[in-house]
């Protein structure tokens, strides 16, 4: 008998963390609000692009390091007759692919960067440092383990336990908010470790749906008949029948009493939302990543309405794991990706926002310059770029690569020693990261606890925000 109320309660619980809506509650110490950090009402919206996208084939370097960037890529290279050239005051001149036009357009408006050569580090790394005993993130060109260290900032990953860097970003923002039912953290691409966090759960939201109202739990304990519940309440209803199951009267209550919390929060997100629907803007209803950024652009307009003066998202784009037919997939890629945040700023500064929001990329890692005859392969550092009115843009911060087939310093290489084109990154996540969560107002302490590699590194600050 035993055994079978363990096993009703393992399930339970199993299907209690599957749940397509969850509240988080801040459970911060201290009731003082920091004054730096709720100053300004912001959003910060990381847009991660999963399977390792190649960046390089974005934003493409100009004058000589062109011609050595063609002849690493070889067939891939983008034809000069493909790229809309860019400079920058300090490294020269540079271009965007013909199909990125919004990112174009929003670099010329000094309101995006271009954040060069980024990845995954535990300290500064150079080719003798990598072919010597310096420690390395976990798991190089690995999918799974290198998207978890850019998500949490980590070098090596702690089990089930590590934390994202957006969850600690997500965490002091709570203590801005006013409305403590609803957590400041929002999924729209599914799990995300960069919203873990040890005190406040992110609500997971599916942009087809938005948000479904939880019928028949306005109040828990008035049952209504099943028929009338929604999906949501009759998928809820059962987990409270399967605590009773467990003949535990506390799990029951603590049950009955979450479930009872994440209604309300359903209830708020569920107004706003209707209230803010957003229909200036034409949303491509066919670009997965569009629709996400839609549902976000009407949470950021609900921002006063929800009681939050910040808000933190992520939203996922895949299918960039480019082995194979690269040709024909990248650009569609990128056809779908500068459609999404084109219409995504364009919606947000309709609503005079611009200075309020930014957004920013992320990915497993770079891709190899080298071809592997149709594609390219897992490499290491990338490109990321960074969008918003609060940006200070028009620049590319960080070094630029060497892109050369033939003695480059910063290719790692192939075991025997030969060019690969795996970028050995110059500017590392947790730098980045740092600067994106010290414009939402994280403290200097409070980084330092978040993203421990980041002492490693003598700027903290690239520089690419304004205050």
């Amino acid at each position: 008998m035993r055994h079978s109320i363990d096993k009703a309660k393992r399930q339970l619980l199993k299907q209690l963390a599957c749940l397509p809506l969850t509240a988080g509650v801040s459970m911060l110490a201290g009731n003082g609000r920091a004054e730096a950090m709720c100053a300004n009402a912001r959003s910060l919206v990381c847009v991660f692009l999963a399977g390792g996208a190649d960046s390089f084939n974005m934003f493409v370097p100009g004058g000589s390091a062109y011609t050595d960037y063609r002849n690493s890529r070889n067939e891939l290279a983008v034809p000069e007759a493909d790229l809309v050239a860019v400079s920058d005051a300090q490294q020269g001149s540079f271009a965007f692919h013909r199909l990125l036009p919004s990112f174009e357009q929003l670099y010329r408006e000094q309101r995006m960067a271009v954040i060069s050569n980024t990845g995954t580090l535990i300290q500064p790394t150079t080719k003798s440092d990598y072919l010597g005993t310096v420690a390395l993130p976990q798991a190089l060109f690995a999918h799974n383990t290198q998207q978890k260290l850019w998500q949490t900032g980590a070098g090596v990953v702690n089990g089930n336990t590590a934390f994202g860097w957006g969850g600690a970003i997500s965490d002091h923002a709570s203590n801005c908010n006013g409305n403590i039912a609803i957590a400041p953290s929002f999924s729209m691409g599914g799990s995300s470790d960069w919203l873990a966090s040890a005190n406040t759960n992110y609500i997971s939201l599916n942009a087809d749906v938005a948000v479904q109202r939880m019928f028949g739990y306005d109040n828990i304990s008035d049952w209504i008949p099943p028929q009338r519940l929604s999906q949501v309440g009759r998928h809820l209803n059962q987990l409270i029948a399967q605590a009773q199951d467990t003949g535990n009267p506390l799990l029951s209550r603590a049950i009955a009493s979450s479930v009872g919390r994440a209604s309300a929060a359903t209830a708020s997100l569920y107004t706003a939302l209707q209230d803010n629907p957003l229909p200036q803007m034409q949303y491509n209803g066919r670009n997965k990543l569009a629709k996400q950024l839609h549902l976000v652009a009407r949470l950021i307009a609900s921002r006063e309405q929800l009681g939050m003066q910040k808000q933190v998202f992520f939203v996922l784009m895949g299918g960039w794991d480019t082995h194979s037919d690269q040709l024909e997939r990248l650009p569609q890629l990128m056809t779908q990706l500068n459609e999404a945040i084109g219409t995504f700023q364009q919606t947000i500064d309709g609503l005079n926002l611009a200075a309020s929001v930014t957004s920013f990329t992320a990915s497993d890692f770079g891709r190899t310059l080298s071809s592997n005859g149709n594609g390219t392969d897992h490499g290491w550092g990338g490109h990321n770029f960074v969008f918003g009115g609060a940006v200070d843009g028009g620049r590319v911060y960080g070094e630029t690569p060497n892109y050369s087939s033939t003695n480059n310093p910063d290719d790692a290489g192939e075991d025997d020693g030969s060019f690969a084109g795996r970028i050995i990154p110059q500017i590392s996540v947790n730098q980045y990261a740092a600067t994106l969560a010290r414009w939402m107002g994280v403290a200097e302490s409070d980084l330092n606890q978040a993203l421990p590699d980041l002492q490693n590194f003598t700027e903290t600050d690239l520089g690419f925000m304004q205050s």
